[in-house]
């Protein structure tokens, strides 16, 4: 297990799992279906909060806007696929 701070105004998000389909498509339908599922992601789980985040915690579950979704940067923890987004894009947090 890796080791990390979260700096900043910046929130880790987990994306849920995309079921992989037995049908092969081409990488631009493949990127249009991923856009579709982000508008479904209403709760998304935190994994991680800066140091400057305040009212959002490990755990919590959060509504992001779904253009705020497509545009945000992804690292890879543990293995793990994360969503960075800044707190101020954060809407509704349910603890």
């Amino acid at each position: 297990m890796e080791s990390f701070v979260v700096r900043g105004p910046r929130v880790l998000l987990t994306p849920p799992v995309i079921k992989e389909s037995s049908i092969e498509v081409d990488e631009k339908l493949k990127k249009e279906i991923l856009e579709e599922q982000m508008k479904k992601w209403t709760r998304l789980d935190v994994f991680a909060v800066g140091e400057e985040v305040s009212g959002i915690e490990v755990g919590n579950k959060v509504f992001v806007n779904p253009m705020f979704i497509r545009n945000a940067e992804n690292v890879e923890i543990n293995g793990e696929v994360k969503i960075i987004v800044r707190a101020a894009d954060i809407s509704i947090v349910w603890k």
